[in-house]
């Protein structure tokens, strides 16, 4: 299932003009708007908003595509895509509306920069409204980096993802320095941009051309920037009326995807983790059967949604008990694109790399945990291996989860769940859901599961510096 048609309709300008004319519909100005008619200081802000706005309009989807693909959330609806996706099948031409609303993203912050530049003349240097633009423009980049296996940019060859974490940071320092000339008034951009410098950071040690050292020092400093707190995150912003937050039409408004036999299930059953609290909307009549593979005999409404959106009791597939997951609990939930929580993953993880540092790793962890009320968890002693395929209750335990591999693996879950981030993680891991018949619900799975997005057909088809290119297959 594709989410592009959330622009259909009357463009916001022509809609607009209807509003204000009443009942007169003369048409009194027929042709284009001029470009002179734009270079106005008083339009800036409008411009600005269209930037956020194209980047916005793809994270949920882009989230909602990975959280089918991973193990984040169980496929148990009836699009076509929600069938390839939960048996990790994904294609070249399901990659095409991400890559391309992503580069938009990019592509519009950098030309509201030019128009900025234009009509400021010079005060964009140290204005709110160029610090956001660059902080757009450095999570496109970054999504990029973390989702496709290769990436290019301005119609040239493919290039390893770490050149758009590099990109990303570029951005990403522009935008501090902005935002920092700005003064008080642009402390949420200068907060995010420390963040996204740190995310870019962590992407470029992950890749190897950066160092682990430098991303835990660029996430510690951004935990001690002037303004941050442990709550802080740069968020993807939704609303009632325009794009409202995917998850929540899937999950709340539909029963498209749920949380049966996911980690987060397992976790929230295990500790009442309010990271990955969920709800189950129906049960199963035969619950001895119903788990982890068999499909039971039917299913039976909880009384636990009855009013929220449409109430449903099991899969849109009709085969699943519907658990539907709460943290998206709104149509209009906003989508963290960075936070604070994530640096502290990111030190969690530099702490375990060369000569690992256990202590330092567990607090990390803990300091997260604590945060979220959680009991504190003992420090490893040694990485071992990541938690095994298909999760069980058992497997978030002190006894089964006590390697700092598993530790990590279960904590980033929690901790980024529905963010986008979990393909990124599976991949570089090589996680065992990737090869053990990876499957959450249904039988059946490909051979190898696609563990990051394909270069797109389009790009494939239309640039011609493509041609021949490896990453076209």
């Amino acid at each position: 299932m594709r989410n592009w048609t959330r622009r259909a309709g009357l463009p916001a300008v022509a809609a607009f003009a209807v509003v204000l004319s009443g009942c007169d519909l003369e048409v009194l100005n027929p042709g284009a708007i001029q470009d002179a008619d734009v270079v106005t200081p008083e339009l800036m802000p409008v411009l600005v908003a269209g930037a956020s706005a194209e980047y916005n309009d793809v994270q949920d989807n882009y989230a909602f595509d990975i959280a089918r693909l991973s193990d984040e959330l169980a496929g148990t609806g009836s699009y076509g895509s929600t069938q390839d996706f939960r048996t990790g099948f994904y294609t070249d031409q399901d990659a095409e509306g991400d890559w391309e609303q992503m580069h938009e993203a990019a592509w519009a912050a950098g030309q509201a920069w030019t128009r900025l530049q234009e009509v400021l003349g010079g005060s964009e240097s140290s204005s709110v409204l160029g610090a956001r633009l660059f902080v757009y423009q450095g999570h496109a980049y970054m999504r990029l980096g973390e989702a496709y296996c290769k990436v290019a940019f301005d119609i040239g060859p493919s290039e390893p993802r770490a050149n758009a974490f590099a990109r990303a940071k570029a951005s990403f320092d522009q935008a501090y320095t902005i935002a920092s000339a700005a003064g008080s008034g642009a402390d949420q951009w200068r907060l995010a941009a420390k963040l996204g410098q740190a995310q870019a950071e962590f992407g470029m040690a992950v890749e190897g051309t950066g160092s682990w050292a430098t991303a835990s020092a660029a996430a510690a400093a951004a935990i001690a920037e002037p303004g941050m707190t442990i709550d802080f995150s740069d968020d993807a912003i939704y609303a009632q009326g325009a794009n409202t937050n995917l998850f929540w039409i899937e999950t709340w408004n539909r029963a498209e995807v749920g949380v049966y036999r996911t980690l987060a299930q397992a976790m929230y059953e295990n500790e009442t983790d309010p990271r990955t609290k969920f709800t189950k909307c129906g049960e199963w009549n035969d619950l001895a059967s119903a788990y982890p593979d068999n499909i039971p005999g039917g299913v039976t409404k909880t009384g636990n949604c009855d009013g929220d959106g449409s109430g449903a009791h099991q899969g849109a597939d009709g085969d699943h008990a519907h658990y539907r997951q709460d943290i998206y609990d709104d149509r209009g939930s906003d989508i963290p694109r960075a936070s604070a929580i994530e640096m502290y993953m990111i030190m969690a993880e530099a702490a375990l790399q060369g000569t690992p540092d256990y202590a330092t790793f567990i607090g990390h962890i803990n300091t997260v945990r604590a945060h979220h009320g959680l009991a504190a968890l003992a420090a490893p002693t040694a990485m071992g291996n990541f938690l095994q395929w298909p999760y069980t209750a058992d497997d978030v335990t002190d006894a089964n989860a006590s390697t700092a591999n598993a530790i990590l693996d279960r904590e980033r879950y929690a901790n980024l769940w529905m963010q986008g981030k979990r393909l990124y993680d599976l991949e570089r891991w090589n996680h065992p859901f990737l090869t053990s018949d990876g499957w959450i619900t249904g039988s059946t799975s490909v051979a190898d599961r696609v563990s990051c997005f394909p270069m797109p057909r389009n790009e494939c088809q239309l640039n011609p510096n493509m041609a021949g290119d490896p990453a076209c297959g």
